[in-house]
């Protein structure tokens, strides 16, 4: 395609998202009154669909129990590019004063979710209004439980790519520590991994007078806690990433009693799949040699987890240098380091040539992160991500 098609392409794409950001902001801000929590977006995914029925767009459900997968002109010549907008909430109690809170005690979208999806029936839209010649062909996916719950593993479980896999990936997510209007990248590593474990320690119980009768868990386990954060500042170069977290304890009934068990709960996150399981042998080791040194046995478990998210270096390459031209050089920013958060783009980006986008988000009047209960964003970022990546779309079947 001659830079002059692309041109006049990209041009269409800017009226046809100034004519539909309002629904848009809108959409986002009616899923925003309505979250719902990981497997149980029921409203949400009926509520895309009715967008995409009026679009005339092809779609099937049940992937995941609540995702959705949108394809658009599938007969279309070029590579088939997929979209992943993600669509559940977090179970935080809003207090953001908006006048669109969440209406459902207990769960809101502090994670940006719900413009998320607006962003991906945007793009679908664009997509939809334009030829297919000029569009090329994509799945545009709605994923259900991305915060920790496996849904893209349950997508893909359920045969999301079954018919019909996409050639390239793209995925992208809100930023609240860069400006509206403009998108974030990284090279190398976007999202860490991150891989739940759960530890048992268990001793004897016996009275608080008598410790040299019982076998103390509490006091082995604070030896464990101890030595697992030496993983990190010992056995992970200074200049590689490694978190070990130990967010949860439990143990003991009585302020003169030593119970019998202690159990832990935590997370390791890493920017490399070497350092990765180099870090699960360390807890297993370490695990081993304070259980021998405390008389107690210790169990660890690492529940499923995910991996590292990194973008194709040919594919980012195409997706950044098409943010450039949409937004100007200025307004797309290489990023100095990759996220220790996680993101299940992952299952996608393992399988499928991909890039992803971090989306400038900062909110304009209150200082919030991700997560948090007084989460907002500049819901700008909406329109900025469509023209970003519905033009992403048509460069990445131009180049076929």
């Amino acid at each position: 395609m001659s830079p002059r098609a692309t041109s006049e392409i990209s041009s269409k794409i800017d009226a046809i998202v100034d004519e539909i950001s309002d629904e848009l902001i809108e959409i986002r801000r009616d899923l925003h009154r309505h979250p719902e929590l990981g497997f149980e977006e029921v409203r949400t995914s009926r509520q895309i669909q009715k967008y995409l029925d009026n679009l005339g767009i092809s779609y099937q459900t049940g992937y995941g129990k609540t995702g959705i997968a949108a394809l658009i002109n599938p007969e279309a010549a070029g590579r088939l590019v997929g979209i992943r907008g993600d669509i559940d909430a977090l179970p935080i109690t809003e207090d953001s004063g908006l006048p669109f809170a969440s209406q459902n005690n207990g769960v809101m979208h502090a994670c940006g979710h719900d413009a998320h999806t607006a962003i991906a029936l945007g793009v679908a839209t664009v997509l939809s209004r334009l030829s297919p010649d000029e569009a090329g062909r994509a799945m545009v996916l709605f994923q259900p439980a991305e915060e920790g719950l496996g849904g893209a593993r349950a997508m893909l479980a359920d045969g999301v790519f079954d018919q019909n896999k996409p050639d390239v990936m793209l995925g992208y997510h809100n930023w609240p520590l860069l400006d509206g209007g403009t998108v974030g990248w990284h090279p190398e590593v976007s999202f860490a991994s991150s891989d739940p474990f759960d530890i048992t320690v268990t001793g004897m119980s016996g009275h608080g007078a008598h410790p040299h009768l019982s076998v103390d868990p509490i006091v082995a386990t604070s030896q464990l806690i101890a030595q697992l954060q030496s993983i990190v500042s010992r056995e992970v170069a200074p200049l590689s990433s490694a978190v070990v977290t130990v967010g949860k304890i439990e143990g003991g009934t009585a302020r003169n009693q030593i119970p019998d068990t202690v159990t832990l709960q935590g997370a390791i996150r890493t920017h490399s799949e070497d350092i990765r399981a180099a870090t699960k042998e360390a807890i297993n080791r370490i695990a081993e040699g304070v259980a021998i040194a405390s008389r107690t046995k210790i169990d660890v478990a690492f529940l499923q987890g995910v991996g590292v998210v990194k973008s194709d270096p040919d594919i980012l390459e195409n997706v950044v240098g098409c943010a450039r031209d949409v937004l100007g050089e200025d307004n797309v920013i290489c990023l100095p380091q990759g996220s220790m958060g996680s993101e299940d783009f992952a299952e996608f980006s393992s399988r499928i040539p991909s890039a992803h986008l971090r989306i400038g988000s900062k909110a304009k009047d209150r200082k919030t992160m991700l997560h948090r209960s007084n989460f907002d964003l500049d819901e700008t970022c909406i329109a900025t991500a469509v023209r970003v990546i519905a033009n992403a779309v048509v460069r990445l079947n131009a180049a076929k």
